[in-house]
């Protein structure tokens, strides 16, 4: 008789084992807040309903504000493509929030956005408004002294033939087709107060001037001093024609093609405590103005070239600006140098929400996915700006981590929904503020 003998396993096996068989748990706890906002204080199922017309067939499985809230929740968790949104729509805590029995499938989103045309694009541009002046309205925070509006443009690159993407300005992959949206922020607040959907061969300051007198409308507080701070691209006689019949003051980089000669020939003067840095202020009219307008300057000395040369040479790093305020030189380019932030508003706006990302055929599709997105991101910034001064000075990555992506169990107690969290969660306290701080609001 052989005998049977055994090897024992070097693996270690988990005494937890497996199963997939709960069908009511969440990994976005954190939605209840947002939607909360959304729908109940800013009402937009309402104001949607109200404004935005895709001429869907009374028959039509699900309504437009369930379809965009769950676009929204979708860039909200970082999700980037309609595969993504339908995904989530599985969730059980998503369907309770936007009132649906089942989950909404990507081509039910793709055929949606694909009714959009240049009139819906007007007509969610006017919903996003109208949440905004609620928000604003009921912003107890005080606005005081000058007002700061920084206006940026920035490249979407993308990978296939969608409508509007073309060859134009493209600083990091150059020839890639793209998109070219504005953008315009509002500097107190990290919001998007208006955003423009564009083509990638369209240059920077096309029109701009329409773009600012729609920002116009939505400021926070028609009746404060507010100043334009916009790069060089923006350096457009129209553009500082409408700022200027709007009664607002600016701050705008010059371009300093051709202008190192006009540069060369002014009269520069020392600046106290700073050796190597001079300036000058001239009127100057460019082709095309109808009347001159202030230029300021300044030169800082970057190399003193000796070497094969009978007298040395300086070299100089120029900044021109042409800008309405009367502070001095020196204070105007360290304004300018704060605008560096937009920069990281707009890497927040495309690469934490994803706006531009998801991207389909058509344009205009396109383009109410970008206003999905950037009110996804305007969503992160007011509830966080109304609830907790500490999480608005997060990036909503990191505010998403700890703030959204937060487990959850949906189950009934006492005739009722309760959503149950870990008791020991370590950010309890704070997300249980902010919760109750959302639905105290009243916008």
């Amino acid at each position: 008789m052989v005998k049977e003998t055994y090897t024992k396993s070097l693996v270690k096996t988990t005494k937890i084992h497996p199963e997939f068989t709960d069908a009511r748990l969440t990994n976005y706890s954190g939605l209840v807040a947002f939607a909360e906002l959304l729908f109940t204080k800013l009402s937009f199922g309402q104001v949607l309903a109200e404004e935005l017309d895709l001429e869907m067939a009374s028959n039509c499985s699900y309504a437009d504000w369930e379809v965009f809230g769950l676009i929204i929740f979708g860039y909200l968790c970082g999700h980037k493509r309609l595969s993504h949104f339908e995904e989530l729509s599985n969730d059980a805590l998503i369907q309770g929030l936007l009132g649906t029995s089942g989950p909404i499938d990507e081509n039910t989103l793709g055929r949606r956005l694909k009714k959009a045309g240049y009139k819906q694009s007007v007509q969610l541009g006017r919903v996003t408004g109208q949440l905004a002046a609620r928000v604003h309205a009921g912003d107890p925070t005080p606005r005081e002294g000058r007002q700061w509006i920084d206006f940026d443009s920035t490249v979407k690159g993308t990978y296939g033939n969608q409508q509007g993407a073309a060859k134009g300005f493209n600083p990091s992959r150059k020839g890639q087709k793209s998109y070219h949206p504005l953008l315009a922020f509002d500097a107190a607040t990290k919001e998007v107060l208006h955003s423009w959907w564009r083509p990638g061969n369209t240059y920077t300051a096309n029109g701009a001037a329409e773009f600012f007198a729609e920002t116009c409308q939505r400021l926070p507080d028609p009746a404060a001093c507010y100043v334009v701070r916009a790069d060089s691209g923006f350096f457009n006689g129209r553009f500082l024609s409408a700022i200027e019949a709007a009664g607002h003051d600016y701050l705008i980089k010059v371009k300093l093609k051709n202008l190192k000669r006009l540069l060369g020939g002014q009269d520069w003067k020392s600046i106290p405590g700073k050796p190597d840095a001079e300036y000058c202020v001239f009127p100057h009219q460019c082709t095309g103005w109808e009347q001159p307008r202030e230029f300021v300057a300044m030169r800082i000395l970057t190399e003193v070239r000796r070497e094969g040369l009978l007298f040395p040479e300086k070299v100089y790093e120029y900044f021109c600006y042409c800008s309405t305020l009367e502070e001095a030189p020196l204070e105007l380019h360290r304004l300018y140098g704060d605008r560096g932030e937009c920069e990281n508003w707009i890497q927040a706006v495309k690469a934490q929400m994803g706006a531009g990302t998801t991207l389909v055929h058509a344009f205009w599709a396109n383009d109410l996915l970008w206003q999905g997105a950037v009110l996804a991101y305007n969503l992160t910034i007011w509830l966080r700006r109304l609830t907790d001064a500490g999480s608005w000075r997060q990036e909503p990555r990191t505010f998403r981590e700890w703030f959204i992506r937060c487990a959850g169990k949906l189950a009934r107690h006492a005739r009722r929904q309760a959503l149950k969290m870990q008791s020991s969660y370590h950010w309890r306290a704070r997300w249980e503020a902010i919760f109750r701080r959302t639905c105290r609001l009243q916008l």
